[in-house]
C-alpha cells in the first residue's frame, strides 16, 4: 500500500511502476513476531544450527508467498529430512552406488525413456510456476522428480537385473538416474546452490564450472545431455538427516 503511494508522490506514473514480490507475515504459533513478546527468531542461529541451505530450503519451500505462515523449527526439520534426507539425497547415494558397483566402465544412454514425458511434464510445470513466483510449488515440482526416480529404482530393481547378466539394461538404468539427478540439481541450484554443485562433482559433470553460478543451465534441463559411456564419481553424503534433539 505504502510504496506505491510514496512511487506516486515522486512521479512515477502507473506503466512505470516497479513491481515487488513481498512475502506474507512469519507468524510464530499463530501470533506475529515481535520483539515486545520476546518470539522473534534469529536466521543466523539457525543457519549455524542446521546449515544455510536447510534453512533456506525450507523457508522457500514451506512458506507460501504472499500468505502468512506459521514458522516451525520442528517443520523445518521434518522438511529436510523426508524431502533432502530421504528423496533426493537418498536417491543420490543410491544411484552412485549401483554406478559404482556395477557400470565402473561408464553408463549406456539407450533408447529414450517412456518416464521422459513425465519428466518433461514436471521441467515445464516448474519453469511456468517459477515464472509466476510460486517458488513453493515449482520446488515440488524439482523434488517429484526425485521420488519417481526412487520409485524407478524398485520397479527396475537394478541388483537383480545384474544377477541376470543384464549389465546393458543396468547401465541404462543408472544412466536415466544420473539424467534425473543432474536435471533436478539444475532446478534447485537456486535455492540449493551448494548441494546443486555437490550433485554435479559426484555426477563429474561441468568440472571446469565447479563453483561457479553459470554452471547450471535452464536450457539443459531436458533428458540426454550426459555423453553415452560417461563415468561419474562415488557418493559423498549432501544431506545428513537432522536428529530432533530430546525433549
Amino acid at each position: 500500500i505504502y510504496w506505491p503511494i510514496m512511487l506516486h508522490a515522486l512521479g512515477f506514473p502507473d506503466e512505470q511502476m516497479p513491481k515487488f514480490l513481498v512475502h506474507g507475515w512469519w507468524n510464530m504459533g499463530g501470533t506475529k513476531m515481535s520483539k515486545s513478546l520476546g518470539n522473534v527468531i534469529d536466521p543466523d542461529e539457525l543457519a549455524n544450527k542446521y546449515s544455510e541451505e536447510a534453512l533456506r530450503y525450507y523457508l522457500m519451500s514451506d512458506i507460501v508467498t504472499g500468505k502468512d505462515s506459521d514458522f516451525s523449527e520442528e517443520r523445518l526439520i521434518e522438511r529436510y529430512n523426508a524431502d533432502l534426507a530421504n528423496s533426493l539425497g537418498n536417491l543420490l547415494n543410491r544411484s552412485l552406488n549401483m554406478a559404482s558397483r556395477y557400470c565402473s566402465a561408464g553408463l549406456s544412454r539407450g533408447e529414450t525413456p517412456a518416464a521422459e514425458n513425465s519428466l518433461d511434464t514436471l521441467v515445464r510445470g516448474f519453469v511456468q510456476l517459477a515464472g509466476e513466483y510460486a517458488i513453493s510449488l515449482s520446488l515440488e515440482n524439482s523434488l517429484q522428480i526425485a521420488r519417481e526416480a526412487n520409485q524407478f529404482i524398485e520397479q527396475t530393481a537394478p541388483w537383480k537385473m545384474a544377477k541376470q547378466g543384464m549389465d546393458g539394461a543396468v547401465a541404462e538404468v543408472i544412466y536415466d538416474l544420473a539424467e534425473r539427478l543432474r536435471i533436478i540439481a539444475i532446478l534447485v541450484s537456486p535455492v540449493l546452490p551448494q548441494a546443486a554443485h555437490g550433485i554435479f562433482d559426484q555426477l563429474h559433470w561441468k568440472m571446469e564450472l565447479s563453483g561457479r553460478e553459470d554452471r547450471f543451465s535452464l536450457g539443459e534441463a531436458e533428458w540426454g545431455e550426459l555423453p553415452d559411456g560417461h563415468v561419474v564419481g562415488k557418493p559423498v553424503p549432501l544431506f545428513p538427516r537432522i536428529e530432533p534433539e530430546a525433549g
